[in-house]
Parts: structure tokens; C-alpha cells; sequence
């Protein structure tokens, strides 16, 4: 692919520059060995013409917007299933294991298995038109944007903690071991982060935090506006899943074994005016009661994320980090390794912006307030031995 035809791809899809909300100019760079400051200056242009009105991904609450004010929802929407039609329609994917893998059928075989009646087409139509997302929707931004600069280059250590608590504290640089994707790996990557957009921007970002994987690939499967993934992308979005990031430096647990993990209704519970979920029982009392104990400046700014979820906050990273998968994993938790998935949640502080996700928010009256209760522990510490940035903002529920 030549730079024209890869910066055509780039400034279309929705997979850096409009879908999420965020861009990189380096992505453009990557395609061609020459590049002139012309050139870079030109398509930073195109970047930013196409993030003007793009709609904004959900992280943290936009603190332009009145904080509180309740979220619309619309009436009758199902945030954790599929479209009622989708339902009905076509074979079920089957559910992987760490022995099998993912069992997807070809899509020859998909389309030759399914012929949806008229009847069938106009309800599908009907429950996506129901999906789209209201231009009132609660505007929300990503923590992946709120970045650090920092230099490629850090003088090393040969033991091996040392090296670890490094890492941690300047979790933006590069490291001689880093572990880097393939060209290839990229690419595919790249194409599954846009498809995972047009997903996103379909369901809406709320329903998006808690849709599963198979329920995305129904989506894909039946709405020629996002695509069917192709098997190239499912193979790479499995073995990022089951792959052992310990090799990335990324030393969390798994706590999603299965790809196919999905919530119910009745297990989840929608925060208003934050966008966001929270799981039902311990993390909810849990925010309700450090939101009473802190004030009102205190919000919500992520709570569940499903395996979909994390895959497009990893993947975006993973671009951010120009291919760097190891840089990629000392900011964000690879899919199945999120405690997000299973408890844990995020808070900022209103107008707080995007440096609620920075160690910035250690130093606000509201992060003070936290550590004084006593009770309220972060997830990650500057002295983790995960691999992973400081994260004051991340409270500790699992």
C-alpha cells in the first residue's frame, strides 16, 4: 500500500480519526520512508479537518457540558443485547477455549446459511435506526488521549524490580526489550481498530462499554455500515486476547477467561449523566458511598468495560505507541486483564478534563478527601509491581 492510498484509508476510517475522537499523525508517517514538512504538515491539516464534529469516545465526561445532567435514554433500548431482529438471524458463533480458539465460520458459509426475509431486513433496519446515537447523548472523551512527552531513550538497569519500578515511572518511553508488532500485525490491527469504531459509533458509546464479542459480531455481521471482520482480524483480535502478556511486561492478572463474557441486564446499573455503568451490589454502594463522603465535585469517569471495550482502549494505545505493545500495556490493561471488567472503576473531578487520567489528580482536594476515609485503596500505586503507571484516579473495588 502506498502513502496516498494508506492516508486515504486513514483520513476515511473512523479508526483514529473520527470514530474515537483522537489521531495519529505518525500513522501516516509509517506508510513511506520519506516524509518532507510539507507533507507532515498537510496531513496534520486533513487530521484535524476530520476530527472537527467527530463524535467524542467514552472515557470521562466532557467537562464543558453540565456534569450531572441526567443522560438521555432511550426508551425500550436493551444496552447489553443485540438488536431483537439480530437475533433471529443467522448462526450463532461458537464459544472459544484455550484449546480449540475461536470457531468462526467463513463468510461465504455465513452468507449461504442466511437468507434474511423482507420481513427480517425491515426489522433489523428498524431496531439499528432505534440504536443510533442521540446527538444529545452525554459527550465524553478517552483517557488514551491525555498523553506525557517524554524522549525514546532511557539509560538501563540490569536488575530486574529496578527495572520494573522503571518502566512504571516512565511508562511513555521505549525500552530496548519492548516487544513490537509486526508490520503485518499493524495493519490488521489498524483495520480491526476502524471496524471496532463503526461498532461503536452504530450502538452508542454507553450500550459500546458493555457489549460482548459475539454480540459485535453480529453487528459487523449484518450492517454493511461496519463490515464483517474478516479472519485475518479475528485471528489477531484471539491471540491478543489469550496471548501471555507477561511477555509484553505487563505482570496483572487475567480476570476474564472467557472471550465470549457478557453481562445481563439485571447485573449492571447506568450511573446518570456519566455515560457509564457500574456492576450491580459492591460497586455500586462503593461509588455511591465515597461520592457522599467526597462531595459532589466527585464523578464517574469509567466504570464496566466488557472484553470489547478494552480491546478498542488497548488497541488505540497500541497505535498511540506507534506499534509498541509494551508501551501500549503500562498505560492500559490488555482485553480479559481489566479488574474494570469485574468491579473496579475510575472517578475525576468536575472540569477536571483529561487530567483526571494523568498523576495530576493526586493532587486535587477530591484525590486528598479519598485518601483521608481511609477505606478508599487505588489500583495502581507508584511502587506496583503490575508494570503499570500510577493511576491515582483508579479505585480499588475487587
Amino acid at each position: 500500500m502506498n502513502r496516498r492510498q494508506f492516508l486515504y484509508q486513514t483520513l476515511s476510517a473512523s479508526a483514529v480519526l473520527v470514530g474515537t475522537g483522537y489521531a495519529s499523525v505518525d500513522m501516516i508517517r509509517r506508510s513511506s520512508k520519506v516524509w518532507g514538512p510539507t507533507e507532515a504538515e498537510q496531513a496534520k491539516a486533513a487530521v484535524e479537518q476530520a476530527l472537527r464534529g467527530a463524535p467524542l469516545v467514552d472515557e470521562a465526561v466532557s467537562y464543558n457540558a453540565t456534569p450531572f445532567a441526567a443522560a438521555p435514554d432511550r426508551e425500550g433500548l436493551s444496552y447489553a443485547q443485540p438488536a431483537r431482529a439480530m437475533q433471529t438471524m443467522g448462526p450463532r458463533f461458537e464459544t472459544p477455549n484455550e484449546a480449540g480458539g475461536l470457531k468462526v465460520p467463513a463468510a461465504s458459509d455465513t452468507l449461504a446459511s442466511v437468507t434474511p426475509d423482507s420481513t427480517l431486513v425491515d426489522a433489523l433496519s428498524s431496531d439499528f435506526a432505534e440504536m443510533t446515537p442521540s446527538q444529545s447523548e452525554t459527550p465524553i472523551l478517552d483517557e488514551t488521549a491525555a498523553t506525557v512527552g517524554a524522549p525514546v531513550y532511557i539509560a538501563e538497569v540490569e536488575d530486574e524490580a529496578e527495572r520494573v519500578r522503571q518502566k512504571v515511572e516512565h511508562f511513555e518511553y521505549d525500552f530496548s526489550d519492548d516487544v513490537h508488532m509486526t508490520e503485518t500485525e499493524y495493519t490488521t490491527l489498524v483495520s480491526a481498530l476502524e471496524r471496532l469504531n463503526r461498532v461503536q459509533s452504530y450502538v452508542g458509546h454507553g450500550h459500546f462499554n458493555v457489549l460482548s464479542f459475539d454480540d459485535m459480531l453480529r453487528y459487523a455481521r449484518y450492517q454493511p455500515r461496519i463490515g464483517d471482520f474478516p479472519t485475518a482480524e479475528l485471528d489477531y483480535l484471539e491471540k491478543l486476547f489469550y496471548d501471555d502478556v507477561s511477555r509484553l511486561g505487563f505482570f496483572g492478572e487475567r480476570v476474564i477467561s472467557d472471550l465470549t463474557h457478557s453481562y445481563a441486564d439485571n447485573d449492571i446499573s447506568k450511573i446518570p449523566g456519566s455515560g457509564h455503568y457500574l456492576l450491580r451490589g459492591d460497586s455500586e454502594a462503593f461509588y455511591d458511598k465515597v461520592r457522599e463522603k467526597v462531595g459532589d465535585t466527585l464523578l464517574l469517569t469509567s466504570g464496566v468495560r466488557g472484553v470489547v471495550k478494552q480491546y478498542h482502549l488497548f488497541m488505540a494505545k497500541a497505535v498511540q505507541s506507534e506499534g509498541n505493545l509494551s508501551r501500549a500495556s503500562r498505560s492500559l490493561a490488555p482485553p480479559g486483564h481489566s479488574f474494570h471488567a469485574i468491579g473496579d472503576f475510575d472517578v475525576g473531578r468536575i472540569n477536571g478534563g483529561l487530567s483526571n487520567f494523568t498523576a495530576d489528580f493526586a493532587q486535587t482536594d477530591e484525590f486528598k478527601r479519598l485518601q483521608d476515609l481511609g477505606f478508599v485503596k487505588i489500583r495502581y500505586t507508584t511502587d506496583n509491581e503490575y508494570g503499570v503507571r500510577y493511576e491515582p484516579w483508579h479505585i480499588r473495588v475487587v
